[in-house]
């Protein structure tokens, strides 16, 4: 199933993408700004949604509002990783496992680290959601999904939209915890709030 016909798949579930449409991120920034491009299914995603809350549970970062002196926290791709990397959060805790050796809570080293966790979502129930750097093309970067409640990895061995696809259609075994309470309309017909895309602010 190539990338358009997941995302088409994905509209049917959770809604055509915004009313207005999003401003797309000028990935080619990406590499330098990052150190790394993110996977191409991401990149459709975020230019098709921007960044959302899925059944206002699911949470996907994406780069969001062009960066500008006037906000108070950081955005764009620096903003990205701010969210995402998180050292002072979940993320910055897992990270301190994994250099502890307490690999029953992380059993692996988080992003800039080689073959690490690049977070990429969360819900409310402080599941985490990354990308396992492994290897150089990130277009075969699998999904590990950090379930709290449960102490639990599991590594799914595909990528970001086949993940979510599988999520929100009930296909992966713990579809319930990606989206606690399963879909749900959250307004304008769609299973989804938009919280940004690379041109505003929408909190």
């Amino acid at each position: 199933m190539d990338i358009e016909e997941m995302l088409d798949r994905l509209g049917a579930v959770i809604g055509p993408p915004p009313a207005g449409g999003v401003v797309p991120v000028p990935w080619e920034l990406g590499p330098e700004a990052l150190g790394l491009q993110l996977p191409a299914d991401f990149r459709a995603f975020a230019d098709r949604y921007g960044m959302v809350s899925i059944s206002d549970e699911l949470h996907i970062w994406t780069p969001s509002a062009a960066p500008s002196p006037k906000t108070g926290q950081p955005s764009g791709f620096e903003g990205f990783l701010y969210f995402t990397t998180d050292p002072y959060g979940y993320t910055g805790m897992l990270a301190q496992a994994y250099e502890d050796g307490d690999y029953d809570e992380c059993p692996y080293p988080l992003f800039p680290a080689e073959g690490g966790l690049l977070k990429w979502g969360n819900n409310y129930n402080s599941d985490q959601f990354f990308w396992l750097m492994r290897g150089p093309d990130p277009d075969r970067w699998p999904v590990a999904a950090k379930f709290d409640s449960m102490r639990e990895w599991d590594l799914f061995e595909g990528g970001f939209l086949e993940f979510l696809l599988a999520a929100v259609t009930e296909q992966y075994p713990d579809h319930g915890d990606v989206v606690p309470g399963g879909m749900k309309q959250v307004g304008d017909g769609r299973a989804y709030r938009p919280r940004g895309d690379w041109s505003k602010q929408l909190w």
